[in-house]
Parts: structure tokens; sequence; C-alpha cells
């Protein structure tokens, strides 16, 4: 069920379209600086001519400095975020390697969204198996949750979640029991609470998941 695989020819476009638009951001970063600078270095010589003293002329210079300095900052900040994106996306496109969750079920919970968490899932994925996961990326759908779909996961260079797919093959079904507000705070706030992140699979019937996780 859970296994690595290539990425396949939408994953390796999505991965190369991410790159081409970090270098649109790069290319309109470049521009700002340069816009801000002459900006700056506009509205500066054009108050120069109106100051008197000595003073007004360190104040304004310094003024104009700082401005000059917060925009070569907030670019180096933004370089620096798009270089590690670029080189984790490059180290996935190399690796060239998907962590492929496949699941097949016909019975599941839903953990409702509460605030801007996302929507969390138990799957029943055999007689005594079930598979944790949810997030943001996982609200229902007209097609989702179905009863057999997969999910494609590939990590960057930092360890960082570079792609995030979902493919949706069977047909829609509708979990078996709805948990929401403090319900659901409670059961995922219980430490043996299986983690949604890491795909997590444990022993049991979701029917009894509370009695499972108090076992524990």
């Amino acid at each position: 069920m859970i296994k690595e695989r290539q990425l396949n020819d939408k994953e390796t476009r999505i991965l190369k379209k991410d790159l081409k638009n970090l270098d649109k951001r790069s290319v309109f970063q470049k521009r700002f600086l340069i816009g801000w600078s002459t900006l700056a270095l506009i509205v500066g010589t054009i108050v120069y001519y109106r100051l008197d003293s000595k003073t007004e002329y360190y104040i304004l210079f310094g003024t104009v400095l700082v401005y000059i300095l917060i925009g070569v900052w907030v670019f180096l900040e933004n370089f620096s975020k798009a270089n590690k994106q670029r080189k984790s996306i490059d180290f996935v496109l190399t690796e060239n390697k998907v962590k492929s969750i496949n699941i097949v079920s016909e019975k599941y919970i839903e953990l409702s969204e509460v605030e801007d968490e996302g929507v969390y899932y138990l799957f029943q994925i055999s007689d005594n198996k079930i598979i944790s996961l949810g997030g943001q990326e996982l609200y229902p759908s007209k097609k989702f949750p179905s009863n057999d779909f997969e999910i494609a996961l590939s990590y960057g260079k930092y360890g960082e979640l570079v792609l995030f797919e979902k493919y949706v093959n069977g047909s829609k079904i509708q979990p078996i029991r709805k948990v929401t507000g403090q319900k659901k705070w409670d059961l995922i706030s219980n430490s043996n609470y299986p983690n949604p992140e890491n795909y997590t699979i444990i022993d049991g019937k979701i029917e009894d998941i509370e009695t499972l996780l108090t076992e524990k």
C-alpha cells in the first residue's frame, strides 16, 4: 500500500513549472530592487537641493541608505528562500522518487475541520489495519474521499514537502461517522492518536478507535 515509485509525467511537469515560476519571481525581485533603489535616489536627490544645512544632508543620506538597505535585505531574504526551493525541486527531479500511498477502503471516519487545520481521516484498510491521514490538502470534494485513491509525496533536500498530488481512482463514499468540535480535539490530542502527517498505520477497527487509544 505504501511504496516508492518514480515521478510520472504530470508530476515532472508540475515540478518544472514550479522552477519556471521561481525564475519569473527572481526576475521580478531584481526589478523591484532596482526600482526601489532608483526611487530612493531620485527622491533623495530632489530633497537634497532643498536642504540648507550639513545636518539635514547627513539625515537625508542616512534615510536614503536605510531605504536602499531595506530593499537589499528583502531581496536577499527572498533570494535565499527561492534558492532553497530551487535546490529542493532539483533534488526531487534528480532523485526521481515518490512516496506513493494507495488506499483502497470502503469505510472511514471523518474528523471535520474545526478552525483551519484541515480535515482528518481514519480509513479501514484491512480487517485489522487503520491508516491516519488528513490536512488542508485533503478537503472533501465531489469525488473524494473515494474507495480507491493514491497520495503521492516527494520531499526536498531539507526534508520539506515539495510535491503533493492526490489521484482519485474509485467511487465517492460517505463516512460511517463524523467527529466534530471538541470531540475531534479530544481525539487527536490523545498522545496515542496515529500521526496523520506520517500516514501512520495502527492495528484495530475504526469503530473502536476511542478504546484503541485508551488501551495503548
